[in-house]
């Protein structure tokens, strides 16, 4: 989807709440390719920080949206990382949100909003869901 001057938007969508979040149109490509699981010929930059972090025995655990401050969203990420002893490692990263959400939908991870953002910049949604979304109860917390 697109914004009237041809920005891409990402929508995210929990029951009657939509969350449409403007995008770079590089991260707007990494996050289509990543839920359509293309595969490139050589990795992208979001690939590549996948293989970095399994290569590290790290797993990201999810996706946090949690501040709406002057027209711009942000994000972190919670990443888990495997040790030798018996806690692992948690670690939680400041990112944009369009970058947190490629790297999501590679590992399968749930994405979380906060609540005062959704009911801020959250939308009504008017969009009619398509059968087999069965993630969009993991976009709320």
């Amino acid at each position: 989807m697109y914004d009237v001057l041809g920005r891409p938007i990402v929508i995210l969508s929990y029951e009657d709440r939509i969350l449409p979040i403007l995008a770079g149109n590089a991260e707007a490509f990494a996050i289509a390719n990543g839920l359509e699981k293309v595969e490139m010929p050589r990795p992208m930059t979001h690939d590549l920080i996948v293989l970095i972090l399994k290569g590290f025995h790290t797993s990201l655990q999810s996706v946090r949206i949690y501040k709406l401050e002057g027209g711009t969203f942000y994000g972190y990420l919670i990443l888990r990382q495997e040790t030798n002893g018996n806690d692992d490692l948690v670690i939680k990263i400041d990112c944009r949100p369009s970058d947190a959400i490629a790297l999501a939908v590679r590992m399968n991870c749930p994405i979380f909003c906060e609540k005062q953002v959704l009911e801020v910049a959250g939308q009504d949604n008017n969009l009619q869901p398509a059968d087999g979304d069965e993630e969009e109860e993991d976009f709320l917390e």
